[in-house]
């Protein structure tokens, strides 16, 4: 064989070699192909179709797997408590104060007002004695009376109460019953000037290091007449408080006021008659407790028909208070 003809074989060889592979290229090429136009038709499948085509299409599984042996646990021996209603908590409703009313200061601290609702009561007022009167003897002959003890207690001053020597007129028919609510409206005390309306008043909590007590709110520009006490024309004590020197000074010449001397109380339309039957003052600022708690006596409820009224003095401070007990004619 010549060399030209051995050339000639070579390339045919390579020829048919070269033609080989690029035939594989080309069928590999097809084949990827292919089957990725297969894989994206299927994936664009599983998109596009519903949940329901695909779990009915869904081969079964190739193997069952074994199930896991459960657990075995008591059953709880404690049976769960119940949960409890909360227990409703109760409402602390501040006391009438226990002491006389008074005038704050500038430096006493801030009251706060104390209401009482519309259906609520006010805190019951427990009877107590009437205060000792201090009525002196008059100087001319009268009538035998039951001698009367003069407190200890209730040191004057300065002597208040004096005696009327007139002789005493014959006495009237008493108050007749309220015809109304009985809630004090007016107050006339013609022999020192007073004529002055009264509205209902309550009492108030101040706060002072760190403890609450309440007092008596004082009405400004009229009398006030104490909520619990009693209404006129009913037995009890009805009391009435003012201011002296401040507001309106409704009471400023309360303690001018003598035995016998006549005050009139308005409920509404209908008058009561009254005659003053004692005047006493009595320290109360700066007193222990024990002492303004006795002074607090004059206001507490009594048995008797009577009114009450109450003011600071003197003209320059608040350090005694003036009270005035008047009865029935």
């Amino acid at each position: 064989m010549k060399i030209s003809d051995k050339q000639i074989l070579f390339e045919q060889i390579a020829l048919l070699f070269a033609s080989f592979v690029w035939t594989m290229v080309i069928l590999s090429g097809l084949a990827l192909f292919w089957t990725y136009q297969d894989v994206q038709a299927r994936w664009e499948l599983v998109l596009n179709a519903p949940p329901g085509a695909l779990a009915q299409a869904a081969p079964p599984p190739t193997a069952t797997p074994s199930p896991t042996a459960t657990v075995w646990s008591p059953p709880p021996t404690l049976t769960p408590s119940p949960t409890l209603p909360p227990t409703p908590t109760a409402t602390w409703v501040v006391p009438p104060p226990n002491f006389l009313p008074e005038t704050l200061n500038a430096d006493e601290p801030t009251p706060i007002p104390v209401t009482i609702e519309p259906g609520d009561q006010a805190p019951p007022v427990v009877d107590a004695p009437p205060p000792p009167t201090d009525t002196p003897a008059p100087p001319t002959p009268a009538p035998p009376a039951a001698p009367v003890e003069t407190p200890d207690l209730y040191p004057l001053p300065t002597p208040t109460a004096t005696a009327t020597p007139e002789p005493a007129p014959p006495a009237p028919a008493p108050n007749p019953p309220a015809s109304g609510d009985g809630i004090p409206t007016r107050l006339v005390i013609p022999s020192v000037g007073i004529d002055t309306s009264v509205i209902q008043v309550g009492w108030q909590v101040v706060e002072q290091n760190g403890q609450q007590y309440s007092i008596w709110q004082v009405a400004d520009y009229a009398a006030g007449w104490h909520e619990t006490s009693a209404r006129l024309g009913q037995p009890g004590n009805t009391v009435m408080a003012g201011h002296h020197n401040v507001n309106g000074e409704v009471f400023r010449d309360l303690v001018n006021v003598e035995v016998g001397d006549k005050v009139t109380v308005y409920a509404g339309n209908q008058a009561f008659e009254y005659v003053v039957d004692l005047k006493t003052i009595v320290k109360e600022k700066g007193e222990p407790i024990e002492v303004r708690q006795r002074n607090a006596q004059w206001i507490a409820a009594t048995t008797d028909e009577r009114i009450t009224l109450v003011t600071c003095w003197p003209y320059t401070n608040n350090t005694h208070r003036v009270i005035v007990v008047a009865k029935p004619l």
